[in-house]
């Protein structure tokens, strides 16, 4: 099996990236002081160095094909613990010392799965190998639940607020997109209900207008032509009373 220099250089970033990634999520988890955020941590790191070790096998000799670890799956989400609003965020500003908190430490790690997830989707879109293809779709997953994670961490902990927008608003916005079908449904509904109202419908005030608009022509001509028959009529006596050129004078 052979692999496209495309691919070769798309593999080799997101190695990089992985190992950036690992490197930095052993720092955060030696960081930390929270013990669910250390543990996040750990597990995510092992999914992280998984999937490099699995990847990195393949590229060499092929031999991870069967052995391709799952994606991270979805966390659990309890809706009602989910926290909306804010409630009196505290001011933040970059520091150039001291020591990374817990709140920097999970900003941070967020930052990553979403850039790692966006990077998985597009360097794998240049991936010809369909064994490749498929790890950079799952480290694409991996990342997206795990930034899911993370984030559930950062809201309970009141550090990651979600604004929210008036509901009355936010109906208005998305109830004005319709299925296809629905929409060809409602314009028929409409349609008949104005003809049985005594309402002309769209289609009717179309041709209504268009006839209209032919007719108001045709009059406009006809009054044109009445009105030039009229001139011609009065000037008929003053041409008759012109002189004539008669052929006498013509042949002087």
């Amino acid at each position: 099996m052979k692999f496209g220099a495309h691919e070769v250089m798309e593999v080799s970033e997101i190695l990089s990236e992985k190992m950036n990634l690992i490197n930095h999520m052993a720092l955060y988890e030696q960081e930390a002081q929270d013990e669910q955020l250390r543990s996040m941590i750990r597990r995510q790191m092992d999914m992280a160095i998984a999937a490099y070790d699995n990847m990195v096998a393949y590229t060499h000799d092929f031999s991870a094909r069967q052995g391709m670890p799952a994606p991270f799956a979805q966390p659990d989400a309890n809706m009602e613990r989910l926290k909306y609003g804010l409630r009196n965020p505290q001011p933040v500003a970059p520091q150039r010392t001291g020591r990374f908190n817990d709140t920097m430490i999970a900003s941070a790690l967020l930052a990553a799965h979403k850039a790692s997830a966006t990077c998985h989707i597009q360097r794998g879109l240049e991936v010809t190998d369909p064994t490749l293809r498929q790890m950079f779709m799952n480290g694409a997953i991996t990342c997206f639940n795990q930034a899911y994670e993370t984030f559930l961490f950062m809201n309970q902990q009141g550090t990651y607020q979600v604004p929210t927008i008036h509901d009355h608003t936010a109906k208005t916005m998305l109830h004005s997109f319709l299925p296809m079908n629905n929409q060809g449904l409602m314009m028929e509904e409409g349609m008949a209900g104005q003809m049985q109202s005594g309402m002309p419908a769209y289609g009717g005030q179309a041709a209504q207008g268009a006839q209209g608009g032919m007719q108001g022509q045709m009059q406009q001509r006809m009054n044109s032509n009445q009105a030039m028959q009229a001139g011609q009529a009065g000037m008929s006596p003053n041409a008759m009373n012109m002189p004539q050129m008669t052929g006498h004078y013509m042949n002087q």
